[in-house]
């Protein structure tokens, strides 16, 4: 599909060779051969903008400059998959050649509602929404890294903790890459000479990616430590539990000593004969009990 609008208004129009902002998306090969006829595409731009999950990447070529420019789709998803939009900027003939392989929402809506503009402002916008989704993606995932620490907190012990921050990092790796890769292409873009007194659009683009990245940084931190506070608050039951068993052991130890001295068949001792014999036994072991809890009591233990 290849449709066209002029810049001064919005109109649609066919292939003009000036001042027209062109959208391409999953073109045929006669349409390739038309856009190539029309406009001098450089051939290693347009293989890497036909090439499907290329990196963003900005270059610039003799006739025209080129930009990848790799996004998230929805941000929410975890599991969502990336959108990529390609760019040609024609200096000269003030011509902005957009190219897809997929549709792309944001840049769908940008489409129904331009009603003119200069051909920077257009590209400038939409790198703009694709940068949005960058910034969508990182509030919710502040979301669920408060959702994630208060389990961590309340001492929640399911395997499914663990699962979760773990998946939560890799999408947090993954998303830092795209965003790195992102930055670095704008950056080159923004330090071109001939973007003029416009070049402040494109640095905002930039300043706004590095927050992102900034922000995916503090994201992965929280993630380390809500893994160790559940860790942690695991580590703390596992000692409450060794704990109980300890005073339970500390406190039959003597109380197994005496009953075996007692319980031997030795005739020697004298309180097998006594008639308060029993109540010294039984007295004893309570004795021992009472006195070893008591004395765990004050120091703490239980």
């Amino acid at each position: 599909m290849i449709r066209a609008k002029q810049l001064s208004d919005g109109g649609t129009c066919g292939l003009l060779e000036a001042q027209v902002w062109v959208d391409v998306e999953t073109p045929t090969p006669e349409e390739i051969a038309l856009i190539q006829k029309q406009y001098p595409l450089n051939p290693l731009a347009l293989a890497d903008a036909q090439e499907i999950g290329h990196w963003s990447r900005f270059e610039e070529y003799p006739r025209h400059l080129f930009l990848i420019f790799r996004t998230l789709e929805t941000p929410q998803n975890a599991h969502s998959r990336t959108e990529r939009v390609s760019y040609f900027y024609f200096p000269e003939t003030q011509v902005l050649l957009t190219y897809r392989n997929e549709p792309v929402d944001y840049l769908e809506q940008i489409w129904n509602s331009f009603r003119g503009g200069s051909c920077l402002r257009v590209w400038q916008r939409l790198l703009d929404q694709g940068v949005q989704t960058f910034f969508e993606y990182t509030d919710a995932l502040t979301d669920r890294v408060e959702d994630l620490e208060e389990l961590a907190m309340n001492g929640d012990n399911t395997p499914e903790t663990p699962r979760r921050v773990f998946a939560a990092r890799r999408e947090v790796l993954r998303t830092r890459r795209l965003v790195s890769q992102a930055r670095e292409a704008l950056l080159h873009l923004e330090r071109l000479p001939l973007l003029g007194a416009e070049a402040y659009l494109f640095r905002d683009l930039t300043d706004r990616m590095g927050r992102v990245y900034e922000g995916l940084d503090a994201a992965r931190d929280e993630l380390s430590n809500v893994l160790e506070v559940h860790l942690s608050a695991q580590n703390n039951r596992l000692n409450r539990v060794v704990q109980a068993l300890t005073v339970i052991s500390v406190l039959f130890l003597p109380m197994t000593l005496w009953a075996g001295i007692y319980g031997t068949n030795f005739e020697a001792f004298t309180e097998y004969k006594w008639a308060s014999g029993r109540a010294f036994f039984w007295g004893g072991l309570l004795f021992i009990g009472g006195g070893l809890a008591l004395w765990m009591k004050r120091r703490g233990w239980w």
